[in-house]
């Protein structure tokens, strides 16, 4: 009997020691899942923490960029009135205490002015854009007829039936371009080809260049094929002129913002007050 009990006893202690080795063994199954959940988390906060100071770290360094951008600009104003820089394609360093700039002024009077540019003119660059000459033609007459006021037509003209055979809910204003974008409305643009024409246009210059006065090969071009027996020559010197002031700025972490400012410019002369408006600002980061 006594042998019976020992056994019993025995397989009793047996019992409850594997008991307790199962439960010891779900209880560190439990501990390594809950250290894994926290490793993962963990190592979600960390990235984060990193991804947000990264992103902290980048908008300091564009601010810094733009401050130092916008400075530069009004740098450049200041030099071109007391006439110490010139709108000739320069490039002049402005260092700031975070960031430094490169400056490049230009002259807008160096492109196209579509507002007052002749259609032999319009033609001619658009040609250079990679137009055939019919189409080029017909898009410089389009320009022509969107800029021109002619008080002797009446709403419905030719340009306004071609306007409405094409779907458009507009007709040519007949009154002046406000931006080169605006040349997009223009019956016969395409997105390409007013990309092509872009850095070569203005609004802003209300003057027709020669090949004195433009640096740009495509103007230069087009001004020989559009007069090829008798170019226009360069006007007197202006004392007024609008000029293209372009800063590009970084920071030492690599911040980096452009500013784009074209600036009607009076230049100083003794005893008279410096003049200036800015006529359009474009920024953007880099």
């Amino acid at each position: 009997m006594s042998d019976r009990n020992g056994q019993f006893r025995t397989q009793s202690r047996r019992a409850a020691s594997a008991a307790r080795s199962g439960e010891n063994g779900f209880v560190l199954l439990i501990v390594l899942w809950w250290l894994a959940l926290l490793l993962f988390l963990g190592t979600q906060i960390a990235a984060a923490t990193r991804t947000a100071v990264s992103i902290s770290a980048n908008i300091r360094g564009s601010a810094v960029a733009q401050a130092q951008a916008e400075g530069a600009v009004n740098e450049a104003i200041f030099r071109i009135l007391i006439q110490h820089w010139k709108a000739d394609g320069t490039k002049h360093v402005v260092r700031g205490p975070q960031a430094v700039a490169e400056v490049q002024i230009d002259d807008e009077g160096e492109r196209i002015d579509p507002n007052v540019a002749p259609v032999a003119l319009l033609q001619a660059l658009a040609h250079q854009c990679g137009l055939a000459p019919k189409p080029a033609a017909e898009l410089a007459d389009a320009i022509y007829d969107w800029r021109s006021l002619d008080l002797r037509q009446s709403a419905e003209t030719a340009g306004a039936a071609r306007y409405r055979a094409a779907g458009r809910s507009y007709l040519p204003p007949k009154t002046r371009f406000v931006s080169v974008d605006e040349l997009g409305l223009v019956l016969g643009m395409t997105p390409e080809l007013l990309g092509c024409l872009a850095p070569h246009l203005t609004v802003y210059a209300l003057s027709v260049p020669s090949l004195q006065s433009t640096r740009d090969p495509i103007v230069r071009r087009a001004i020989l094929e559009a007069y090829p027996d008798d170019p226009p020559q360069a006007d007197a010197v202006r004392a007024v002129s609008v000029v293209r002031v372009t800063a590009a700025a970084r920071d030492a972490s690599g911040g980096r913002f452009r500013c784009v400012a074209v600036v009607l410019v009076v230049p100083a002369e003794p005893d008279d007050s410096f003049v200036y408006k800015i006529l359009s600002v474009d920024e953007s980061p880099e």
